[in-house]
């Protein structure tokens, strides 16, 4: 019972202070404010308080300037405070608070105005206005009336609700999420988010939106189900009806599960992928798919198929490059090309061109030839 532990310390703190009351002059007390204290139970002026357990290692310990206990001695409230909490006889927080209140025989601390929580291992800080901070059961759940804010080298995050368990040094952020990384900037929107600290890893299991940026220009966004962050390498593990979008070059990707090197505009997924230039009308399938944006390449294997608007020109083929800048592709293996106005097929081992232009070059080898089909109009 923490104030049955801390008594004889209490009175101690009491009975310095009241000397050193002696020594100033006397001054005016209001009665009525007078009288409700002493209702209240014992009140102290820079005091310390804590609580340990049954081992006798410090769960915690608070300095506040005023400390007012109930006439049980069960509970008190306690302002300007400045707390460690403790673990294995080692500092895992520091808090700081306007106000509070200690409760359930400080097994639950409630604190209130301009928060700041760190965690000297991780180097995390959270700010917001409320705290509820439960020793024993390693969380403290941190609220605000706008926002809450954590904040790290790597990560700052805003939300509604914060929840962090002490001993895993994880944070389970909730309700208006917002996150951003520093080098590259990246933003990620949703409703809930895991964030691993000393793991660098960021994980969200809801409907989430992502933005990259260069400087402060938009490069790239994503929508998803579900992602996986590693801030240490810049790599996020998208999965759940991926759709992402790329402002320059412009193209429109979907599918189920990408792997996004996002430092370096580097994408790869092996899912049934769906890429599509939006402004030219040049739509390609493949199994496989990997493109590096920064130097406007897509590479593509198995199950390839490409067509451009209103199905002008059909390409199949097992492999594939394509140049998104100037449409330029190479495909390779079983390829199977055709076109409309003039109707034509063309099946081979190679193929290179532009498939909007209907500029396409089919090749055999030396044991097959280029097989042409030619539909003369009616």
């Amino acid at each position: 019972m923490f104030i049955k532990k801390s008594f004889a310390f209490l009175c101690l703190c009491f009975f310095l202070v009241s000397c050193q009351g002696n020594s100033q002059p006397p001054q005016e007390v209001n009665d009525n404010e007078a009288n409700r204290e002493v209702e209240q139970g014992l009140v102290l002026y820079n005091s310390t308080i804590e609580q340990s357990n049954a081992d006798g290692n410090t769960l915690w310990r608070i300095s506040t300037e005023k400390a007012i206990y109930a006439q049980d001695n069960q509970s008190a409230k306690i302002e300007e405070i400045v707390g460690n909490l403790f673990e294995n006889n080692e500092i895992i927080l520091k808090v700081k608070a306007d106000r509070g209140e200690v409760t359930k025989e400080g097994k639950e601390i409630f604190l209130e105005g301009n928060i700041l929580v760190i965690d000297p291992r991780n180097k995390a800080e959270f700010r917001g206005e409320e705290v509820v901070w439960k020793p024993e059961d390693n969380f403290l759940v941190v609220t605000g009336k706008d926002k809450i804010k954590a904040s790290h080298e790597k990560l700052v995050v805003t939300a509604k609700e914060g929840i962090y368990n002490t001993k895993n040094q994880v944070l389970e952020l909730s309700k208006d999420v917002f996150a951003t990384t520093n080098k590259p900037t990246l933003q990620l929107t949703t409703e809930h988010l895991y964030w691993r600290i000393p793991q660098d890893k960021v994980i969200g299991n809801k409907p989430l939106n992502m933005i990259r940026f260069d400087e402060k220009i938009i490069t790239d966004k994503l929508n998803s189900q579900q992602v996986e962050v590693d801030l240490n390498n810049s790599v996020a593990v998208i999965s759940g009806n991926v759709e992402y979008q790329s402002i320059k070059p412009s193209l429109q990707a979907a599918t189920n599960r990408v792997v996004w090197y996002y430092g370096d505009r580097i994408m790869e997924s092996n899912q049934p992928t769906k890429l599509i230039q939006p402004d030219k009308g040049t739509t390609l399938t493949a199994n496989f798919v990997k493109f590096n944006l920064e130097e406007n390449q897509v590479y593509l294997q198995e199950g390839i198929y490409g067509e451009t608007k209103d199905k002008e020109s059909e390409i199949y083929a097992d492999k594939m490059l394509w140049n998104v800048d100037n449409e330029e592709i190479n495909a390779e293996g079983n390829v199977y090309y055709s076109q409309l106005n003039p109707d034509l097929n063309l099946k081979g081992i190679k193929a290179w061109g532009n498939l909007r232009d209907k500029n396409i070059t089919v090749q055999g080898d030396n044991t097959t030839r280029v097989i042409t089909n030619i539909y003369p109009e009616e």
